[in-house]
């Protein structure tokens, strides 16, 4: 059973994850949601075992700065150390892996990024068993943080012309962060950008849509189908 964080601040896009995203991209794959301020977040700050039972850790993405730090950001890099530490896979969406980075390298792995990204934009990926199926991609990006300063250890596996680190993977284990939003179908993405947009104007110029067709992004759903079948470290 998959361990799904939603650490989403606003309301409307936290339901929304729950009810829509995750019963998509999980496929009957069987998981259950712990939240920020989730009262079992106080049983693992007692007792970390609590969490043992569960196969794989996903990391939502979030409107909080990885960059700037928030008061949850103890929390967060507790549960992702120890993941770690009992050695199940992980997967970071956006602000999630912009906090794996943190967990694993310190405050210095993440910072503000001079070109935000909006829009629906291209990607270069390279041959990484996360990417298993997926061809000339085209996600989802929103995010004004960017990941930097990763040792050796860290292997960069998908980049644009905008930022350097759109995906990593730690090691050869099955430890992965993506910058962009694989989760996101076509209708849901495309909303969330236009209302980010209109409550930010000045953000239109770093707005791009290099999607063709909405079919392009089908295959980005193949990521969360590879993830859960990296079910060992060393895979």
């Amino acid at each position: 059973m998959l361990l799904a964080f939603n650490t989403i601040i606003t309301e409307k896009y936290k339901i929304g994850f729950d009810e829509k995203t995750l019963p998509f991209i999980m496929d009957g794959f069987p998981y259950e949601i712990v939240h920020l301020g989730d009262a079992r977040l106080n049983d693992f700050e007692k007792n970390e075992n609590v969490f043992s039972k569960y196969s794989h850790l996903l990391l939502s993405g979030s409107s909080l700065s990885a960059s700037q730090g928030s008061g949850f950001d103890e929390m967060i890099i507790k549960v992702i150390q120890y993941f770690i530490k009992i050695q199940k896979p992980i997967l970071g969406i956006c602000h999630g892996h912009q906090m794996i980075a943190r967990a694993l390298v310190g405050n210095d792995a993440c910072r503000k990024t001079e070109t935000a990204e909006f829009g629906w934009k291209k990607m270069q990926i390279k041959d990484n068993p996360l990417f298993k199926g997926i061809s000339n991609p085209v996600f989802l990006e929103s995010h004004y943080d960017e990941i930097c300063n990763l040792p050796d250890e860290f292997k960069i596996i998908a980049t644009n012309n905008d930022c350097e680190i759109q995906a990593f993977q730690y090691k050869n284990l099955p430890v992965w962060g993506v910058q962009f939003h694989p989760e996101m179908q076509f209708e849901n993405g495309t909303e969330m950008v236009r209302t980010h947009i209109e409550e930010f104007p000045n953000d239109k110029e770093f707005y791009k849509n290099e999607l063709d067709i909405e079919a392009q992004i089908k295959q980005n759903f193949l990521i969360f189908e590879n993830f859960i079948n990296s079910t060992k470290f060393g895979d």
